[in-house]
């Protein structure tokens, strides 16, 4: 993904904190996945959005030191908002894939729906493994390679191009890793319903999440009628499936 167009499409996004359901559902879900840390770890959190992961690790470790993290300032400025000024907190602008410019020492590291954005994500593995203090965990939610099967199947069906990345299979994500033995990986199916495929993608543009690949040449008017068209079931909704991948990954305590 380009940088500047995911900037942009996030900083945009002022209504995120309303339709972003199934990122609210993962948030959940991997915040209750979270190991047993010290009691004072050290966090950063990548990608913090409007606080939907941020408010709950506050609430586990309300005390901790705790960077909280965006690309894009507007998310940064709408966290802080969510959240209100803290002691321990620092709001910060940062590009995960290039995170260098922190200081290493950190216990954990979250991040959920962020690293589907980067350009290399496989490659940021190893700069986040860093950063990690000996024992520390890297916990993380993204995008598998099944997500909106459904659009790609339609466009496949009609003879058009979809638009959406190649995202990393499972197992990709645990080879990249510099402990591929410290690495757990979950995977989970989540059918998200809408009341018609314009629904679906007004949400999309409403969590910022609607950029295509790099170089894409968007469909037709007539061409997304069409593969709307398709898509909708007989009481005109459309399904869409995110694959999402959990991962739990350690750094050597030795």
């Amino acid at each position: 993904m380009a940088r500047r167009e995911v900037m942009a499409a996030f900083g945009q996004a002022e209504q995120y904190q309303q339709f972003a359901v199934v990122q609210r559902q993962v948030a959940h879900r991997l915040a209750a996945a979270l190991p047993p840390l010290a009691p004072c770890p050290v966090i950063l959190e990548l990608g913090c959005g409007t606080g939907l992961l941020s408010r709950q690790l506050l609430a586990r470790w309300p005390d901790t030191p705790f960077v909280c993290s965006d690309i894009a300032l507007p998310m940064v400025q709408r966290c802080r908002q969510q959240l209100g000024q803290r002691e321990t907190v620092l709001y910060t602008v940062l590009d995960g894939e290039q995170p260098a410019v922190v200081a290493a020492g950190f216990d954990l590291i979250a991040a959920s729906m962020v690293f589907q954005w980067f350009s290399q994500p496989l490659a940021a593995l190893a700069g986040l493994h860093a950063l990690l203090r000996p024992g520390g965990c890297l916990a993380f939610a993204t995008l598998g390679p099944a997500t909106f099967m459904e659009w790609q199947q339609g466009c496949t069906a009609l003879g058009l191009t979809s638009g959406l990345p190649s995202y990393p299979p499972l197992a990709a994500w645990q080879q990249a890793w510099p402990n591929p033995e410290w690495a757990q990986l979950q995977v989970e199916l989540v059918r998200r319903r809408h009341r018609s495929g314009l629904a679906f993608l007004q949400e999309l543009r409403a969590v910022g999440a609607h950029q295509p690949v790099v170089g894409y040449r968007p469909q037709t008017p007539g061409q997304l009628r069409r593969l709307l068209r398709h898509l909708e079931q007989e009481n005109g909704e459309v399904t869409m499936t995110y694959q999402v991948l959990y991962g739990l990954f350690y750094k050597k305590s030795f």
